[in-house]
C-alpha cells in the first residue's frame, strides 16, 4: 500500500488540517495517564511549522460521543510539549475566524452528530478549515468518520509521519511475516477478534491466549482450524491472570519466535495482583532479541511503566483496534483514501 506522503506536500504559507488521535485517557483530575498518542504526533506537527505552515489546525476526538468530555485538558498538555499556545473553539466558523494563532484546534470533534455518521456537510465544513489535510490518527482509520473520510473528498490529503510507520509496520507482518510466527492474544470481545483469529490460524505458527479472551474461547467451546497451534491456559477457564505454568509455556514459545505479535493483557492488569502474565510475556519478548516484534495498546504497556525496555520493542502500535483491522483485511476505510 502506497500512501500519500506529508514529505511531499508543499504547505508553505497554507492553512494544514491535522487529524490526531488524542483519544487518551484522563485521571480523576483530568491528568494524562499515558501521553504516547500526543507524543507521537508532534514530529508531524513540528514538521509542518518548520516547512512554514500558515497555521495549523487539529482535530481530534475524547472519550464516546455520548460522554460530551471537553478536549481543553489534553490541548493544554500538548501546548506544553509543543511550547506552543493551542487554543480550542467550540465552532468552525469560530475556528474559521482565528487567523493570527499558529497553532489551533476545534473542540471533540464527537460533539457534533455529523462525526460519527460521516456527514457530508460536516465532512466539508471540516475541510474549510484548511487547504491541506493531514491524517495522523491510525487509531481511527479503521472508521469512516467525518474527519476521517469525509474530509478529503473536499481537499489534497495526506499521511502524516506516524501514520506511515504505522501502516508499514503492520503491513509487514501481515504480507511477509518471518517464521517462527508466534502470535499472543489477550484482552477480551472474542466476537471481535474471532475473524482475525481464524485468518492468524492460517498464516502463524503458534498462538497464544490469554485473558478473558481465552475464558471465553474455553466457556464457548471455539475451535480454530488452521496450521497453527493454538494454545490455552493449562489452569483451566475463569481465571483472572495466567498462572505460573502457563507463562513459562509462553515464554518458552516467544523465544523460539523470529516474528512476534502481541494484543491485549494476559490477566485483569488494572489490579497488581493480576499483572504476572502481563509482565512476563512483555519481558520475553523484550528478551528475544532476534525477532520482530510488533506490539498493539499502549495503554496496556504504560500500565506497566518498564518505559526504558518498551523503547526496545521495535513498533508499539498506538491504535489497538485499528491494528487488527488491518492485520485482518490489508486496507482500512481511512487509508485507501490516502492512497496514491
Amino acid at each position: 500500500m502506497k500512501l500519500r506522503s506529508i514529505d511531499n506536500v508543499d504547505v508553505k504559507n497554507k492553512r494544514v488540517v491535522v487529524r490526531v488521535d488524542w483519544n487518551v485517557t484522563l485521571g480523576k483530575a483530568l491528568q494524562l495517564v499515558d501521553d504516547t498518542r500526543i507524543v507521537r504526533t508532534l514530529p508531524t506537527i513540528k514538521l509542518l511549522i518548520k516547512n512554514g505552515a500558515r497555521q495549523v489546525v487539529i482535530l481530534s476526538h475524547l472519550g464516546k460521543a455520548e460522554e460530551k468530555k471537553s478536549i481543553e485538558p489534553v490541548s493544554k498538555y500538548a501546548s506544553q510539549l509543543l511550547d506552543e499556545e493551542i487554543r480550542v473553539y467550540k465552532s468552525v466558523s469560530d475556528c474559521k475566524s482565528d487567523i493570527e494563532s499558529r497553532v489551533l484546534m476545534l473542540e471533540n470533534v464527537r460533539l457534533w452528530e455529523g462525526e460519527d455518521s460521516n456527514d457530508p456537510e460536516f465532512g466539508g465544513q471540516l475541510a474549510s478549515l484548511g487547504e491541506i489535510y493531514v491524517n495522523e490518527a491510525f487509531g481511527e482509520c479503521h472508521r469512516a468518520s467525518a474527519s476521517i473520510v469525509g474530509i478529503t473528498a473536499h481537499i489534497p490529503s495526506c499521511a502524516g509521519i506516524w501514520l506511515i510507520e504505522e501502516v508499514e509496520s503492520v503491513l509487514k507482518v501481515r504480507e511477509n511475516p518471518e517464521h517462527p510466527f508466534v502470535v499472543v492474544m489477550g484482552g477480551s470481545k472474542v466476537e471481535d477478534k474471532l475473524p482475525l483469529l481464524k485468518l492468524l490460524a492460517e498464516r502463524a505458527d503458534t498462538i497464544l491466549v490469554g485473558g478473558k479472551l481465552a475464558n471465553e474461547l474455553q466457556a464457548e467451546d471455539i475451535k480454530l482450524k488452521g496450521k497453527a497451534r493454538i494454545i490455552l491456559p493449562v489452569e483451566g477457564s475463569d481465571i483472572l491472570d495466567i498462572g505460573e505454568e502457563t507463562r513459562k509455556i509462553f515464554a518458552g514459545e516467544i523465544k523460539k519466535a523470529k516474528t512476534v505479535v502481541w494484543n491485549g493483557p494476559m490477566g485483569k492488569v488494572e489490579d497488581a495482583r493480576y499483572r504476572a502474565g502481563t509482565e512476563a510475556v512483555f519481558e520475553a519478548i523484550v528478551g528475544n532479541k532476534g525477532a520482530y516484534n510488533l506490539v498493539g495498546g499502549g495503554d496496556t504497556l504504560a500500565a506497566l511503566g518498564n518505559e526504558e525496555q518498551i523503547s526496545e520493542i521495535d513498533h508499539v502500535s498506538t491504535g489497538g483496534g485499528a491494528m487488527l483491522a488491518l492485520l485482518e483485511k490489508g486496507v482500512l476505510p481511512g487509508l485507501r483514501v490516502l492512497e496514491s
